[in-house]
């Protein structure tokens, strides 16, 4: 009897639509454009290119050197329909880039709402400046 009952779960379970792993198809490496407007206020525009690794879909990007000034550190879940909000942290470099003219080595934190495809992506900031994100998959 138990020997039936294991076939016809597993009968009932092969039957069942295949569902993705967890984000795997945005796996691997990607190439990160980010571009600020200028702030309000007067602080500069800025481009950032960088790298960034998905495993298991989260995401690790890093532009500069983790904890020295002008550095930011992106991370985040992508959700297996390509949703994701993701974090960036990280510390303020030259003040004529940096909203309000903080001095640099400042932390700094705000979220990035994106959406990713099997090899792009996008994503926006609009917390006290607008940046945008572009996302390629290398």
């Amino acid at each position: 009897m138990r020997r039936l009952s294991l076939a016809i779960v597993l009968l009932a379970a092969a039957s069942l639509p295949h569902t993705p792993a967890r984000a795997a198809s945005f796996d691997g490496a990607w190439s990160v454009t980010q571009e600020c407007e200028p702030a309000p206020g007067g602080a500069r525009g800025f481009k950032w290119l960088y790298n960034a690794k998905v495993t298991d879909g989260v995401m690790l990007g890093q532009y500069g050197t983790k904890d020295k000034p002008s550095s930011l550190t992106l991370t985040g879940q992508i959700q297996t329909d390509g949703s994701a909000s993701l974090r960036a942290t990280g510390l303020t470099g030259n003040s004529d880039y940096t909203a309000g003219f903080g001095q640099p080595g400042g932390k700094f934190s705000y979220p990035v709402e994106a959406r990713f495809e099997a090899k792009r992506g996008t994503g926006l900031r609009t917390q006290s400046r607008t940046c945008r994100f572009t996302f390629e998959k290398r």
